[in-house]
């Protein structure tokens, strides 16, 4: 597998990924923001059919139309306060229709490729995009680790003490719609929000406290995109759609670890308990 060039490339990216989407994935889980994601991830194959449409980078114009997003979000949601999901919904629904009537002007197979991602054929200047935004969310993740929990658990409180929680959740969902822009464009538009969500979700059954979720879910997120690209090479299947497959799988292993677990824990103390008697 790794004496072809593309793969050696495809597998450096997903190690990327891999990082990548549970650092950010992990703020919107936190958040309870995971529509916030779908929603963003659908904006961006509407950006897709845009720029195939009309014959422009399809992966700059899903960056921008991703933006546009989330500030419409941002602003539907201190428009409607007691009804914040209704921001998420109306972008959702404007994507889905962008989308499926500029799909009719482009390219078939050139739109179905975003669907599902082509991690197999990236190009020079999005391996060093992936790469620089990797950086970029791994500093400021260690250098905002502090100000950044303190607004997941309180922002009333994280105000109280100095901390800019509106520019902090800014930046977050800035650099959120770009990575889930380039991120559909490598994995697939329907895949992309899943894995943002998935390891996350994986880690928290750990109940570690917020750290060690951040560690579990890069964990997770390196294992399922490295497997799923190893297991659709040879079975050939669609990398994108294998890689979400074994994160599922991943997270329903845990479960079943954990209710393994707890049976036998329920076993031993009632074993105890007769023993009393």
């Amino acid at each position: 597998m790794l004496h072809y060039e593309f793969m050696r490339i495809a597998l450096v990216v997903a190690i990327l990924l891999g990082i990548l989407l549970p650092l950010i994935g992990s703020g919107v889980v936190y958040k309870r923001l995971s529509s916030s994601g779908d929603a963003l991830a659908h904006t961006s194959l509407a950006g897709v059919a845009i720029g195939l449409a009309a014959g422009l980078n399809p992966l700059l114009i899903s960056i921008i139309c991703c933006i546009v997003a989330f500030l419409i979000i941002e602003v539907l949601r201190k428009k409607f306060q007691k009804f914040s999901e209704i921001g998420v919904v109306v972008v959702l629904s404007a994507s889905i229709g962008i989308a499926g009537i500029l799909s009719s002007y482009t390219s078939q197979g050139n739109f179905d490729a975003y669907l599902f991602g082509s991690i197999l054929l990236i190009s020079d200047w999005e391996l060093y995009l992936i790469i620089g935004l990797t950086v970029l969310v791994l500093v400021l993740s260690i250098l905002f680790y502090g100000p950044f929990m303190a607004t997941l658990y309180n922002e009333n409180e994280a105000k109280a003490h100095g901390i800019k929680v509106n520019w902090i959740n800014f930046i977050h969902s800035l650099i959120l719609s770009i990575v889930i822009a380039v991120g559909a464009k490598i994995v697939g538009s329907l895949v992309v929000s899943s894995m943002i969500v998935l390891p996350t979700a994986v880690a928290m059954q750990f109940k570690k406290g917020y750290k060690w979720t951040l560690i579990i879910s890069v964990i997770v997120g390196v294992l399922a995109m490295v497997s799923g690209l190893i297991i659709s090479y040879y079975a050939e299947w669609k990398p994108g759609a294998t890689i979400v497959l074994v994160s599922v799988i991943i997270l329903i292993i845990v479960f079943l670890v954990k209710g393994i677990i707890t049976f036998l824990r329920y076993l031993k103390i009632r074993k105890n308990k007769l023993k009393k008697c």
